[in-house]
């Protein structure tokens, strides 16, 4: 595995441990709150540069805003 795909899961785990939702087949994640954290914005930041999409739940379809864990 390399070091990109590593770094994405680290993500992936702190985000969620966070309390926001990440799906990672469709390359999304649902913030908890419409500001947060600065940490979690920097995580936020590279997932977007990864090409990630990143929203509050605010905004989002129907079938994006029950992620499935």
């Amino acid at each position: 595995m390399d070091a990109r795909k590593q770094r994405i899961y680290k993500l992936h785990y702190n985000l969620k441990k966070k309390g926001n939702s990440v799906k990672s087949s469709s390359r999304m994640v649902v913030k908890r709150a419409k500001e947060v954290s600065k940490i979690e914005q920097v995580w936020l930041n590279e997932l977007i540069f990864y090409g990630y999409c990143v929203c509050d739940g605010l905004f989002t379809p129907p079938h994006f805003s029950e992620l499935e864990p």
